[in-house]
């Protein structure tokens, strides 16, 4: 079976096995084919496991007691992970505020933040002021008198929106991870709607992967691609080298066996035609014991007679 195993794969591999030009065409088709394949859903693979999602987002339901507070859950249950350990992300608060006169009277504000794990413990604090754009009465008046048609119509209404950035460069921690956050306003701000938004800064290698995906990606798949092409060929090489030299082996082996045996009958030949002289011959029954073994004395005995013949030979 191992012979028959080997000889299968040295025709295979062998150069001598009589494969057309069109065949080998068919064959390295399908081998760049199968390797262009099996690239890119490597890539993708990479891709969906190395460079994080962009943007985690969540609503924020302001409480208006003593205090204007909020509660956010970013996770389903607390052994869910959204966040990466190796990456750095951008916490923000997004507000849609009227341009009220309230608001306008408020002035400055403060915007704190805690980043809390599962268990309640803060990872991160920030505390960040923010305050509405100014507009003198003169801008003011001027933009309603703008808008004031879509205003009447209903198609807009005046508000302006808000960013307030309150933690940069920060990193989750792998057995503490972020699953909550608290927000607080040191004034009771009118807010239409508020939003707090987790971005990551991406740098080096997934800078590149994401802002630039299709040149990036096909880089990675043309320099993969090259590489596996160039390890195939010198495999392919080594296995048909070794292929002909089995080849080789076998063939000086079959045919050296014919002429081996014809020496030895010639030897054999020789030795029977010279004679030997100082061979001993070999012990042998004599003639007349042989006569006595095969043919039997019809004579009858007598004792007298055989006696007398002994004297007479003596």
């Amino acid at each position: 079976m191992l012979s028959l195993t080997r000889t299968q794969l040295t025709n295979a591999l062998s150069a001598r096995t009589g494969l057309s030009l069109a065949v080998r065409t068919i064959l390295a088709g399908a081998a760049v084919a199968t390797i262009i394949i099996s690239t890119t859903v490597l890539y993708g693979v990479f891709y969906k496991l190395y460079v994080p999602q962009l943007l985690h987002s969540a609503p924020v339901y302001l409480q208006y007691s003593a205090n204007t507070t909020a509660l956010i859950n970013f996770v389903p249950s607390s052994n869910y992970k959204f966040l990466s350990t190796s990456q750095a992300y951008s916490v923000s608060l997004d507000l849609d505020v009227p341009t009220s006169e309230t608001n306008r009277d408020l002035g400055a504000f403060m915007v704190d933040l805690e980043l809390r794990d599962r268990r309640g413990h803060v990872i991160h604090h920030s505390s960040r002021p923010s305050i509405l754009p100014y507009e003198s009465q003169l801008v003011r008046t001027l933009r309603t008198l703008v808008r004031s048609i879509p205003l009447a119509l209903g198609l807009t209404d005046e508000r302006t929106h808000l960013r307030v950035h309150l933690v940069d460069d920060v990193y989750d921690k792998h057995f503490s991870p972020v699953t909550s956050a608290w927000i607080a306003l040191s004034k009771p701000l009118q807010v239409y709607n508020a939003q707090i938004i987790i971005r990551a800064q991406f740098s080096g290698l997934r800078y590149w992967m994401y802002y630039w995906r299709v040149p990036t990606a096909l880089v990675f798949i043309v320099m993969a691609v090259i590489w596996q092409i160039v390890l195939t060929v010198v495999a392919w090489s080594v296995l048909e080298a070794y292929a002909n030299r089995s080849n080789t082996v076998e063939t000086n082996v079959v045919g050296s066996e014919p002429g081996t045996s014809a020496a030895v009958e010639r030897k054999a030949s020789s030795s029977l035609l010279q004679p030997s002289f100082f061979a001993q011959p070999e012990h042998s029954d004599s003639e007349d014991d042989r006569v006595e073994q095969t043919v039997p004395d019809s004579t009858p005995f007598h004792p007298l007679r055989r006696r007398t013949s002994t004297r007479s030979v003596i």
